[in-house]
């Protein structure tokens, strides 16, 4: 197999992918509509002036829909009839990598946007007020998108480490990871303090003060930002690597 990236056959790759997975894509996303319209007819008849307050809803549904979309997208991967067939294509790991997470980030990413544009515009005239649609210059909208964005990497990661009910098993790897970080700095903060109980100002030296405040709101939304996103792809290109081997 020629390793090397050819956007010919990346294309085709995705128009693949697209069309193995057509049928879930549409029937989920009919599902997922049709629930949030009915809501929104409900809303709409029973409290037309709190439409506008439905996007925060369109968002939550669509994204978790996203997450288990992200979790299934490698399932012929692991399933024993297909795997041979995903794993001796004439396609390099790089290319498979790319193109399904080209389908479940970018892409849904987009379908997602439409899809709340149109049940907002939908939702506003059943309601009878004028359409307010979300803006890309709203924070909690764009901040929301990128938070996606990031997150759902940890999905697309425990897509290819594991085998069967990959979106429960990335959600309690989850868990474990923040039981874990919660418990190094509870264990960091005792043995910087003791026990000494309550901390007020006073126990708290200036320099720790600003060295903790510049990890807290420089350095940890740096790497949340821009570093994990990437970095969980690296990890997935290389999982994805050993099954190919």
């Amino acid at each position: 197999m020629n390793a090397e990236f050819n956007l010919a056959r990346l294309g085709l790759f995705i128009k693949r992918q697209l069309l193995l997975n057509i049928n879930t894509i549409l029937i989920a996303i009919a599902a997922v509509v049709g629930v949030l319209l009915i809501i929104s007819g409900l809303t709409a008849y029973s409290n037309p002036n709190k439409v506008q307050n439905l996007v925060p809803l369109y968002l939550v549904v669509l994204f978790i829909g996203g997450y288990i979309f992200t979790s299934r997208i490698f399932g012929e991967l692991h399933s024993p009839q297909k795997s041979y067939t995903f794993l001796t294509l004439p396609v390099s790991t790089a290319e498979k990598l790319l193109g399904t997470w080209l389908i479940v980030s970018p892409f849904f990413l987009i379908t997602a946007i439409a899809g709340t544009f149109l049940l907002m515009y939908v939702s506003s005239l059943m309601a009878g007020q004028p359409a307010q649609l979300p803006s890309f210059t709203d924070t909690y909208f764009t901040r929301t998108i990128g938070a996606f964005w990031v997150t759902q990497t940890f999905f697309f990661l425990g897509a290819i480490a594991f085998r069967g009910n990959n979106f429960l098993k990335t959600l309690l790897a989850l868990f474990l990871i923040a039981i874990v970080v919660g418990g190094y700095a509870v264990g960091l903060a005792y043995m910087l303090f003791g026990n000494k109980g309550n901390l007020g100002p006073s126990d708290v030296s200036g320099d720790f003060h600003k060295t903790a405040e510049f990890i807290f709101t420089d350095v940890v939304p740096f790497l949340f930002w821009y570093v994990l996103g990437p970095f969980l792809l690296v990890v997935s290109y290389f999982k994805l690597k050993e099954r190919q081997v």
